[in-house]
């Protein structure tokens, strides 16, 4: 037998809290599948800190030979969440996350997408490694009608339409709300932009959300009173227990603002954060101010483990 039963890929331990809460949701839903967390191992930018802050291993994700080693000793690879094949950034990103699919194949582990974003895909070369990498996988289960649309044109069969993974993660408590507007901006070229349509609408209650370091520098230009950054699901659930609304950019920000049924808009910056939008019932806020609203409930179905069956059932 294996030693792991699951290896994790994702874009963990950059300090990014949309990429962090999705591990966290792949390791609770392979739990409730009845894998144990010492059989679960994810590949990060900081393997320490990951290992610390989930109780798995984790290992150098630059690092060529503890990966191979990691997928010779795994029975599945599964690409936990987040849109990793695409060519907005850079082709770069296809090009890593193609190799690592047919690095994991060859060590003989089964591959899996989970909570995937596919797109987009502009260049011949980044459409052509994506359908190559996820016609691979057993399973590809996406989080939005784009993605599924477009993952079908690169020819994949095995394509679930699912949701973001981390709208699995239930609060820990009940959440009786305060009186904060939860603000969140992040580098774009529309940034100044969404920030004048922002600053009329702000007041003493206000206060800047940061899910990443680079948010804490978009947040500055609105002269907000405090900025604080947060890290963890916990920090999550503390800022938004004391939140009446909340305005921001980053899909889990919207995540969290449907997780914790907080009255919300989205300014779109890329199409996923509009995918998500319809799918939520969130306005989005284009060309001038929305008043937040009530975000749809998560089915209850979202949380049931049997809709996992197809990662244990083999």
């Amino acid at each position: 037998m294996r030693r792991y039963s699951a290896a994790l890929i994702g874009y963990y331990g950059f300090g990014n809290l949309g990429d962090e809460l999705l591990l966290r949701a792949c390791v609770d839903i392979l739990t409730q599948c009845g894998i144990s967390q010492n059989r679960i191992i994810a590949l990060s930018n900081d393997p320490e800190k990951t290992s610390r802050d989930f109780g798995i291993d984790s290992v150098n994700r630059w690092s060529l030979r503890e990966s191979a080693k990691v997928f010779r000793d795994s029975e599945r690879v599964i690409f936990g969440g987040g849109g990793i094949f695409q060519d907005r950034t850079s082709v770069k990103s296809c090009v890593w996350y193609w190799g690592i699919v047919r690095l994991a194949r060859l060590m003989g582990a089964k591959v899996y997408a989970l909570g995937q974003s596919v797109g987009p895909l502009e260049s011949k070369l980044s459409r052509i490694l994506a359908g190559n990498a996820l016609k691979s996988c057993r399973v590809l289960h996406v989080r939005d009608d784009k993605s599924m649309r477009l993952a079908e044109t690169l020819g994949c069969k095995n394509v679930i339409r699912g949701c973001d993974l981390a709208l699995t993660i239930k609060p820990e408590e009940n959440i009786s709300h305060g009186e904060r507007m939860l603000v969140n901006l992040r580098p774009c070229p529309e940034l100044e932009r969404y920030a004048e349509i922002l600053r009329p609408h702000l007041d003493g209650n206000a206060i800047g959300v940061a899910l990443s370091p680079e948010d804490e520098s978009a947040l500055s230009v609105l002269g907000l009173r405090e900025i604080v950054r947060v890290d963890s699901f916990r920090d999550a659930q503390k800022l938004w227990s004391a939140a009446k609304s909340a305005v921001g950019m980053r899909l889990h920000f919207g995540v969290l603002s449907r997780v914790f049924r907080t009255p919300a808009a989205l300014m779109p910056y890329d199409v996923k954060v509009n995918e998500f939008a319809g799918q939520s019932g969130i306005p989005c806020i284009n060309d001038e101010w929305i008043d937040p609203v009530m975000p749809s409930e998560i089915p209850e179905n979202v949380y049931a483990v049997d809709d996992w069956h197809f990662l244990i059932d083999e």
